[in-house]
């Protein structure tokens, strides 16, 4: 189910709450409504509890997950003054720094702006309009 249904489905629980339907009622008329693809009764009866408490935005909150530390600028810099001693590196060479290889692709062509050439890492070629 995608995000803008669930969405959908949350701020119709919270207008059958504020007309008086209570848990089961709600979940059962979503179940009409939106059929195989109704929220699980389980989660409509927690979204009626968050609304009764008094929370007011129907939006997932901010998940608290782990923050990346790999891009991170002492990384990056790590990375960019190796590039260029030698841009013959490859990412596995690079991963002898302790950073994972997907970590050490991403500092070079996100925060690098480094692309592969011919097996070889280059920096990406700006147009004349770019360079001025």
């Amino acid at each position: 189910m995608e995000m803008n249904q669930q969405l959908e489905q949350r701020i119709k629980i919270k207008f059958l709450l504020k007309l008086g339907k209570n848990g089961p009622g709600i979940h059962q008329i979503l179940q009409q409504v939106y059929g195989e693809y109704a929220l699980k009764e389980r989660t409509v009866l927690k979204w009626v509890q968050h609304f009764r408490e008094g929370r007011e935005n129907p939006k997932n909150d901010a998940s608290s997950g782990r923050p990346s530390t790999s891009s991170g600028n002492e990384n990056i810099d790590r990375v960019h003054s190796l590039m260029l001693r030698d841009r013959r590196l490859t990412v596995i060479m690079i991963a002898e720094l302790g950073l994972g290889k997907s970590s050490i692709h991403r500092i070079l062509t996100e925060h690098l702006e480094m692309k592969n050439f011919c097996t070889k890492i280059v920096p990406k070629l700006l147009s004349p309009e770019q360079k001025m």
